[in-house]
């Protein structure tokens, strides 16, 4: 018997059986919940299940691939938006009340072809929490719910831009492949990460590159000699909360930018409460001209938005603050490794960033027998 079919353990059913939901005052009722024959429990919601956010803290912080942006921070008020097609499936051990072992937020997406598996919009990371305890078991119970007649959802789910050699990433393919069911890996690219120290000199830069800093660093000049321009960074609770602040007001003129703000500011108020944000931001003469919100957890950060002041676009200050973001982060010993979420950037002071990682879509049939459909939808997303 082999090690993967070990750990899936029995074949899940190949129906499951229907539970009711208890209607609980105060408490998001689940558009459908299911029992699993291993005795756990599927369920989907459309509404944000508040009720769970333990539970929701609880799997992030076991998880086999960390990933900030499935956490109730930024899950909460997206599935809380009035028009919001978000949904989140859940997977619950039945050894233990209020146990969860996966958590994966999704749209339909392609009228109706195909799940797409993603945290809020285009910005950030995709990857599901999957518990550490008998993970390819978990994953492939989530599967065959998902691919369930009960629940009546399309047979394809797409992950966008995972890293190739995350956990998530690995345990997924090995699912599919133990259960024979297609899946496709398009969509390779590579993007840098700081993980220890720089060396600016020995950039791997362009000549289009360096040309292109150099002038960068001209523009960082002038605008010194038009006023003072300081560096600050917001730590904790009280700092991140007053410098929020003062981003609203810096994000007033243009209405993108209003929408930007107005969208991340539950989230990152609760960030703000829990010791999980910093803030970083470029002022002149007082005033900011540029910041970065940057969520951090078991030190792993990510620059999620980066916002710049309308008349200070073509003075490339966005690329100076992530230089000095880099230089930062480089120091502080609560942060092993910094990334630019998908969707952010790219930014040339990540050229500085000695590591190189690489990052693709994971595409899965979930039901067999659907080698030809993923194969159009593969071709169909290609770069």
């Amino acid at each position: 018997m082999s090690i993967i079919r070990k750990d899936l353990g029995q074949r899940p059913p190949a129906r499951l059986k229907s539970k009711l939901s208890v209607v609980q005052p105060g408490k998001a009722v689940p558009d459908i919940r299911l029992e699993v024959r291993s005795g756990g429990e599927f369920s989907l919601y459309s509404q944000a299940p508040d009720h769970m956010e333990p539970a929701m803290d609880r799997l992030a912080e076991t998880a086999i691939e960390r990933n900030i942006f499935q956490t109730p921070a930024f899950l909460l008020p997206a599935l809380g938006e009035r028009h919001s097609l978000l949904r989140v499936a859940l997977m619950e051990d039945g050894d233990s009340d209020d146990h969860l072992t996966a958590l994966m937020t999704f749209s339909v997406r392609g009228n109706g072809t195909h799940l797409l598996a993603h945290a809020i919009g285009d910005i950030g990371y995709h990857a599901p929490l999957i518990s550490r305890h008998r993970p390819m078991a978990t994953l492939d119970q989530l599967f065959e719910a998902l691919a369930g007649s009960l629940v009546n959802l399309p047979g394809i789910a797409v992950f966008p831009h995972l890293l190739a050699d995350g956990a998530f990433m690995r345990f997924a393919r090995a699912v599919a492949a133990a259960r024979g069911l297609a899946f496709r890996v398009t969509h390779a690219r590579r993007r840098r990460a700081l993980s220890g120290p720089i060396n600016p000199a020995g950039a791997a830069l362009t000549p289009g590159e360096r040309e292109a800093w150099q002038a960068n660093l001209a523009k960082w000049e002038a605008l010194n000699a038009r006023g003072k321009v300081s560096y600050h960074i917001a730590r904790n609770p009280s700092e991140t909360a007053l410098m929020l602040d003062e981003l609203s007001a810096l994000t007033t003129t243009v209405a993108e930018d209003r929408s930007r703000f107005a969208a991340l500011l539950p989230t990152a108020k609760k960030l703000g409460r829990n010791d999980q944000l910093r803030i970083h931001a470029l002022y002149l003469a007082g005033e900011m001209i540029a910041a970065a919100i940057q969520p951090v957890t078991a030190g792993e950060a990510w620059i999620w938005q980066v916002f710049v002041r309308p008349d200070m676009e073509q003075e490339a200050v966005d690329e100076q603050l992530i230089m000095r973001l880099t230089e930062w982060n480089t120091r502080d010993a609560n942060i092993t490794v910094t990334r630019a979420a998908p969707g952010v950037g790219p930014y040339l002071a990540e050229r500085f960033w000695p590591v190189e990682e690489g990052y693709a879509t994971l595409m899965v049939a979930i039901r067999p027998g659907m080698e030809r459909a993923i194969d159009a939808l593969a071709r169909e997303h290609r770069d």
